[in-house]
């Protein structure tokens, strides 16, 4: 450094350490495959692969890529805090790319100050942070994704291996990111490069020997293979392949089950792979606390993406140039037959039109959003996932109701680059007040806030009471007693006091969900059978039973002093279906007629019974 060099370490590694984003694992996946969407080139997936080595020790050639860089690390002032030891296994990270264009671009270019240059990959990769020219439609905003890279590494370093699509070239770079230091006593900036130099210009390796044996003795699938690979040598040891595999599936579960993207993950001999039809089985098989919630999302987000536009509920447009509220945006004809189909555990597809107004030119630009809605009993709390361009945006959660629920996801170009420009440097939140945002739109906070509360607004007007009064609101606690229907009866009429029709024998039945089945209250017990407008009906079905409680899961707390559906005074009837098994408070069973039909009785008469029944 000259002397008249200001003194500024880099900072950028500070945008990625938030609690949102969760742990070093979740920002390194979510910032590499963001780039790599980025970077998508034709119709089909793109495949990103995470493979982790683990050699005994370092050996001559590792030397050979890192000589010159160990004297710098081990400065006093280079801000590393855990340096490998030399006896220690050499361990690195490859993340490679398929499907994606590389980093094109004049390597040369150091300068953007021209407004006719061309895009440039290569140039805003290598040579800028903070600095971007990415469109509208693209992920990453801030230019500060790839300083992930170096931020995963104990040394700050990390090669950069690519193959163009216009051209073929491969080509081959590095950098090391450390604080100013001194060597030999000289003053040395933060930024390093590995490559070849014209003066003080790092410029990328293409002898195709030499990225032969670099692409051998690290396993690099890249020549005439377009995109980009990233090694990182000595990773930070808090990144896992389990934590890894985890942090894919929980920011990336919409567009690899969408089929845009595919991931693979390679360790120790074990091979994962993520793609649209074995998420599930991956998951299934691993240990996580949160599998189960991560399941129920899963089967609702293949749903989401499975409707078409001809499906969603269409709202109506808000009113121009005024701050837009959801609740003006529904048809009142509509509202009641929404919230019975909703009580009845229908899912539900809206699209949300909504208004962007840039200052530069008040031009007023139609565009809107996708919101999907579920009632999921095994819920503890709300559950809501924001998406831009299918990743997930963590920090932004407005909904309320316990047991609900809900994507919205914003895919259309002009809401995703408003989203964009209000998005924080690690895609975790939007922000109201940021200057760039609040400068460029018109109404931009209260349309921002609009989008957040959507999932929320929308709930509140499904579940708001019908206007009129309601003959059963308190029967929970005042009731006078009726004729309730016997267990003899049960089968005689369907819950609207109508003869049901005959099982056919030949009707054979498919896995759907839980909306087919209709409970209903009969003397001492319920009643379990199709529902009235169904067309099909779960094959296998179980039925977990429990008296309520004053708090807390009334499943997890029940037990066999309560009752047990093996012993008197409980009663049971199934027509149209085999059992398969009848223990303490489960029942499960296969159907095998389309009207069939399951009573149970002999429940305390004193006791409030929670039914749940999962297909």
């Amino acid at each position: 450094m000259r002397p008249g060099e200001i003194n500024v370490d880099p900072i950028e590694g500070e945008f990625f350490n938030t609690e949102a984003v969760g742990s070093i694992n979740d920002a390194l996946v979510r910032e590499s495959i963001q780039n790599s969407l980025d970077a998508a080139e034709g119709e089909g997936p793109i495949n990103v692969r995470f493979s982790f080595y683990s050699e005994p020790e370092k050996d001559t050639t590792v030397d050979s890529y890192l000589n010159g860089l160990f004297s710098h690390v081990k400065a006093r002032h280079s801000g590393l805090r855990e340096l490998p030891g030399d006896e220690e296994p050499f361990e690195y990270i490859l993340i490679e790319d398929y499907g994606t264009r590389g980093l094109q671009g004049d390597v040369r270019q150091y300068d953007d100050l021209d407004d006719d240059i061309k895009k440039n990959d290569f140039y805003y990769f290598w040579r800028n942070i903070g600095r971007t020219r990415k469109e509208t439609t693209d992920i990453g905003r801030w230019g500060l994704g790839k300083t992930v890279f170096q931020a995963a590494s104990r040394i700050n370093s990390f090669f950069g291996f690519t193959t163009r699509r216009d051209d073929g070239k491969a080509l081959l770079m590095g950098q090391s990111v450390l604080r100013i230091h001194r060597r030999n006593g000289s003053r040395f900036a933060p930024y390093g490069y590995f490559g070849l130099f014209d003066d003080d210009l790092a410029l990328p390796v293409r002898d195709t020997s030499y990225l032969k044996t670099f692409s051998d003795r690290f396993h690099v699938e890249r020549f005439e293979k377009p995109g980009l690979s990233v090694l990182i040598p000595y990773p930070d040891r808090e990144i896992t392949p389990r934590d890894c595999l985890r942090s894919c599936i929980r920011h990336y579960f919409f567009p690899i089950l969408s089929g845009k993207l595919i991931i693979e993950l390679v360790a120790g001999g074990t091979r994962y792979v993520l793609n649209a039809g074995m998420l599930d089985e991956v998951l299934k098989i691993t240990r996580w606390k949160e599998k189960q919630g991560m399941l129920g999302l899963i089967d609702f987000a293949r749903w989401a993406i499975g409707q078409p536009e001809s499906a969603l509920i269409r709202l109506k447009e808000p009113v121009a140039g005024r701050a837009p509220k959801l609740r003006d945006l529904f048809d009142e004809n509509l509202i009641d037959a929404l919230r019975d189909r909703f009580a009845d555990g229908d899912r539900l597809a809206f699209f949300v039109p909504v208004h962007v107004v840039r200052q530069k030119d008040s031009a007023i630009k139609t565009t809107g959003f996708s919101v999907y809605l579920e009632r999921d009993e095994k819920l503890d709390t709300a559950d809501d996932h924001f998406l831009r361009q299918g990743i997930t945006i963590p920090e932004v959660t407005a909904l309320k109701h316990k047991g609900i629920r809900a994507l919205v996801s914003i895919a259309e170009r002009e809401l995703s680059g408003f989203l964009g420009d209000a998005e924080n440097p690690a895609h975790t939140e939007w922000e109201r007040n940021s200057k760039k945002f609040k400068q460029k739109y018109k109404l931009g906070p209260s349309t921002l806030d609009f989008v957040k509360t959507s999932p929320r607004e929308i709930v509140k007007a499904l579940t708001q009471p019908q206007k009129g009064r309601d003959e059963n609101l308190l029967r929970h606690l005042f009731s006078v007693p009726t004729q309730p229907e016997e267990i003899s009866g049960a089968f005689e009429k369907d819950a609207a006091g109508t003869g049901d029709p005959k099982a056919r024998e030949d009707e054979r039945v498919e896995i759907v969900n839980a909306n087919s089945l209709k409970l209903s209250p009969i003397k001492g017990g319920f009643r379990l059978a199709r529902r009235q407008n169904s067309i099909k009906v779960p094959r296998y079905i179980s039925v977990w039973t429990a008296y309520e409680v004053r708090s807390g899961n009334p499943f997890k707390k029940y037990s066999p002093l309560d009752f047990d559906l093996t012993k008197l005074p409980i009663r049971m009837e199934l027509e149209g279906g085999r059992l398969l098994l009848c223990k303490e408070n489960i029942i499960q069973f296969e159907v095998l007629q389309g009207d069939f039909k399951l009573a149970v009785t002999g429940f305390d008469m004193h006791r409030d019974l929670r039914v749940k029944t999962i297909p």
